[in-house]
């Protein structure tokens, strides 16, 4: 449990009367995501549930019970957590904000080439570009899109190219059960069918430089029985 000088408070209105919660915040983004798998009291800071926190004014079970008429304190806190409003600090967005840059630049500095001399670019080198640039992380936004409008900026003050690959495979149907969970990571599956032997046909677009790493992925997970090829985009 966050200690309570470091949890975010939820503000949630409802019949005309003011409630609110403490919570753990990167606990209640894992919450909203799977509320079913993720008990409200593991997001909670502190058990209560306050009329007013800042005055350590604590709703009376008689307002709780006028207000959510039939609801226990579970199921209270459960739809305070869902569908209250969490007053995020500008100190936190801008630590998401630092973290999401960081995985950008690194993201990129992986799997990006000077389109020039086909070499490599660390990540202090792209960190210093891209400190050049007038972007704004965003948290919310996935690595992947980010990445992508960064280097359409980048493009614009460095060699800088992402070369992208379609991956084909054919893995035999005694290895396919297993197969599909760990391949996502390395790339986006944008075809995938059994045929009528069971064998799974993947199409997976993926950087060229995750190439290696998909092919020993599946070398290893099917006994060297797969097989593969590699079309340049």
């Amino acid at each position: 449990m966050v200690n309570v000088d470091e949890a975010f408070e939820i503000r949630y209105k409802k019949g005309g009367e003011n409630f609110q919660v403490l919570v753990d915040f990167d606990k209640l983004k894992e919450f909203q995501k799977k509320p079913t798998e993720i008990s409200v009291y593991d997001v909670l800071a502190d058990v209560k549930i306050f009329k007013d926190e800042k005055k350590g004014d604590i709703a009376s079970e008689h307002l709780l019970a006028k207000v959510f008429p039939s609801k226990t304190e579970e199921e209270i806190i459960f739809e305070i957590l869902m569908k209250g409003e969490c007053q995020i600090p500008t100190s936190y967005l801008n630590k998401l904000r630092e973290e999401r840059k960081k995985h950008v630049i690194n993201y990129i500095a992986e799997n990006a080439i000077n389109g020039q001399t086909k070499g490599k670019y660390t990540y202090s080198m792209i960190e210093r570009e891209v400190l050049k640039l007038k972007y704004n992380f965003d948290h919310n936004k996935s690595i992947e899109i980010q990445s992508e409008e960064v280097l359409v900026l980048l493009k614009k003050i460095m060699p800088i190219s992402i070369n992208e690959v379609i991956i084909i495979l054919e893995i035999p149907a005694r290895y396919s059960g297993s197969f599909l969970g760990g391949i996502r990571k390395f790339g986006k599956i944008i075809k995938e069918y059994y045929d009528n032997s069971g064998s799974l046909h993947l199409h997976i677009k993926a950087t060229e430089s995750t190439c290696d790493k998909i092919i020993e992925f599946t070398k290893r997970n099917s006994n060297n029985e797969a097989c593969y090829h590699i079309e340049k985009k």
